[in-house]
């Protein structure tokens, strides 16, 4: 066993990483952590983590009950983009919107390809930016204040999409641009705020409660589609605009009442304000968990004393980063857009009438929230590496299904397809949907926390306009009309993704941040990570 000293505080408790038999430390490494690591006083890490560690996640929600209700409150931003992104596919099926904003063709309204392209992905735009911003924003007014300004920004935007005349496609594109800036703050600052106000054994169910808001949205704006879809009128789809006003009104009156970051307020050396939100939060040794939170920022300021974008892209924070980066790029590849996202409109293409289809749509989205729930219960149990490996894993399989059921055009090949995408939802959302939110909070270093997921965001955003603007010309009948063929790329694209998952994806289950920051810094194995030990 190689023991690792870690900070120069004078303190004589040690840290050691015990390798598996499967895999042993380089001498070199071993001797520049030996010089390089500060040493950390009072064993503050080793009992703050024994303590985190000593209790089951039903347990931790009750002596944190505060801290987990917080949690959930952050999330409401996320309810909002799986409103947005649902709306925005599902109004396709809507004949009074393609009416509004479409051109006759072939007996029925169509909105062209470029423009649902638009529509579909300009709200990635708006995340790209927004995601990075909010790292900035966040570092100087913290958490909260991030996501009162995404509120304020929403309201604004949700009006332009409501009052945008008929064939004014461009004044709702803007609409959808500016929400969507909001939307990348939202996603981004959540993430953030529950990684740091959970105890360790329930970071994996906080974290991946952002997704089971998504999927909420998703849920929520299929069944407002399915009660006004077949309306004739403007409001069929000027009601499911006004409903987004709901969510950042509620997280303005919240907001006042919520405790700030305690990492963020130490970070700022608020450290009396950090006991108090701890204190809040339900911690019941708030000296030590201080501390705990004030050594690990000691250590990281070690490592790197730079909180830049650019350090996100140096030593072992780059690792980290691409990790964070690749959950998402990995969700997109998966083929969710294709088999989710547009749904609805799939299986109207399918052949399956205008109401069918809303029913199906609805329940793809109420089977996804079941796999929301299934998941962050199995996150702690099989662990975050093989909780998401299987589901890469299940979703290929399930591409493939789709495209060879779309050979025959017989009723019961485009029952098999409906089966089929019932099936994703379960699989994509009880994995990993929800695991991309867990995993690419927890890789980061806590002082980076803030870029890292904004950049994770940025990078979420991007591939979803990417897909939301290939999907419509390999799906619409006016174009490519491949229909369920689409599911052989994304299903050779899932394999690949399968394979990156299996070598580069850690266990992080369990792990304290700074157990974390310790073994990247070692450059342990992404596969070796759930069997090295860190003792103190």
């Amino acid at each position: 066993m190689s023991e690792i000293p870690l900070s120069p505080r004078g303190a004589s408790e040690t840290r050691s990483i015990s390798p598996s038999k499967s895999y042993c430390l380089e001498p070199e490494v071993v001797e520049r952590l030996r010089m390089e690591t500060p040493q950390i006083n009072d064993n503050t890490l080793a009992l703050a983590a024994a303590e985190e560690k000593a209790i089951s996640p039903l347990q931790a929600i009750r002596d944190y009950h505060r801290a987990f209700m917080w949690c959930l409150f952050s999330c409401i931003g996320a309810v909002l983009w799986g409103y947005d992104v649902q709306i925005s596919s599902g109004l396709l099926s809507t004949p009074s919107f393609r009416r509004d904003f479409g051109y006759f063709y072939k007996n029925d309204y169509v909105v062209p390809a470029r423009w649902q392209s638009a529509f579909n992905s300009v709200g990635s735009v708006g995340g790209i930016f927004g995601g990075i911003a909010v790292g900035w924003i966040a570092d100087r007014i913290g958490r909260r204040g991030s996501i009162a300004i995404a509120s304020f920004i929403s309201i604004g935007a949700v009006f332009i999409q409501f009052f945008s005349p008929s064939h004014n496609n461009a004044m709702l594109l803007v609409g959808k641009l500016i929400n969507g800036f909001a939307l990348g703050m939202y996603l981004s600052a959540a993430s953030a705020y529950c990684a740091e106000v959970s105890p360790v054994v329930l970071r994996g169910i906080t974290t991946g409660l952002v997704n089971l808001w998504i999927v909420v949205g998703q849920f929520i704006a299929n069944c407002v589609i399915q009660g006004l879809g077949s309306r004739e009128d403007r409001n069929a789809y000027r009601i499911p605009f006004a409903l987004q006003w709901i969510f950042p009104v509620i997280l303005l009156i919240g907001l006042p009442f919520a405790p700030e970051s305690p990492w963020y307020l130490a970070r700022k050396e608020r450290d009396e304000k950090a006991r108090m939100v701890l204190q809040v939060l339900g911690t019941k040794d708030l000296d030590l968990h201080l501390r705990q939170i004030q050594e690990t920022i000691a250590l990281e300021d070690h490592y790197a004393a730079q909180t830049t974008y650019v350090q996100c892209l140096r030593g072992s924070d780059r690792r980290r980063t691409i990790i964070a980066l690749m959950v998402f790029i990995l969700q997109q590849i998966s083929g969710v857009i294709f088999v989710l996202g547009y749904s609805t409109y799939f299986f109207q293409l399918a052949g399956f009438a205008t109401s069918d289809s809303f029913k199906l749509g609805v329940g793809v989205t109420a089977i996804g929230v079941f796999g929301n729930l299934s998941a962050l219960y199995s996150v702690n149990k099989l662990g975050r590496r093989t909780l998401f490996l299987g589901g890469m894993i299940g979703c290929t399989i399930i591409n493939f299904g789709i495209g060879f059921s779309s050979i025959s055009d017989t009723k019961a090949a485009r029952w098999a397809e409906a089966v089929f995408t019932l099936i994703f939802g379960l699989v994509y959302q009880g994995s990993i949907g929800p695991l991309g939110y867990v995993i690419f909070s927890e890789v980061s270093s806590a002082k980076l926390r803030s870029k890292t997921v904004g950049i994770g965001i940025c990078v979420n955003s991007l591939c979803g306009m990417l897909a939301n603007i290939i999907i419509p010309y390999l799906v619409n009948p006016d174009e490519a009309n491949l229909k369920g063929r689409v599911g052989y790329i994304f299903g050779g694209l899932g394999l690949l993704g399968s394979i990156w998952t299996w070598l580069y994806i850690p266990e992080t289950k369990n792990r304290t941040v700074d157990e974390l920051d310790s073994l990247f810094e070692a450059k342990i194995s992404s596969r070796n990570f759930a069997k090295a030990e860190v003792d103190r």
